[in-house]
């Protein structure tokens, strides 16, 4: 189970780059736009696919019997289920049809 590990801190990276790209999205804290696209990209596309992949994988393996927080720290079980909640919460937010009007 050392992969399950290794895709949770990878996950957990993914996270923490959706969460910065989201407070670029809000604020513009950062001027350097190297440094911003680059951490846009990580954040919508790898963690858009990690995060709700290693999700999936915990559900997997919880309906296996196997938990998945004997193996991996929980608190990066945590913090990877509150970003798949931060990400539908934006997915949702951007889908609202009051985001869209002038």
């Amino acid at each position: 189970m050392r992969w399950l590990i290794f895709l949770s801190k990878v996950a957990f990276l993914c996270g923490v780059t959706v969460i910065l790209a989201l407070s670029l999205l809000f604020y513009e804290w950062n001027k350097g736009e190297t440094v911003s696209s680059s951490i846009i990209t990580s954040g919508y596309v790898l963690g858009l696919v990690m995060i709700p992949l290693i999700n999936v994988i915990y559900l997997i393996c919880w309906a296996a019997g196997k938990k998945p927080g004997a193996i991996v720290p929980k608190w990066i079980i945590i913090f990877n289920i509150l970003c798949l909640l931060l990400i539908f919460v934006y997915i949702f937010f951007i889908n609202d049809p009051y985001y869209h009007q002038a």
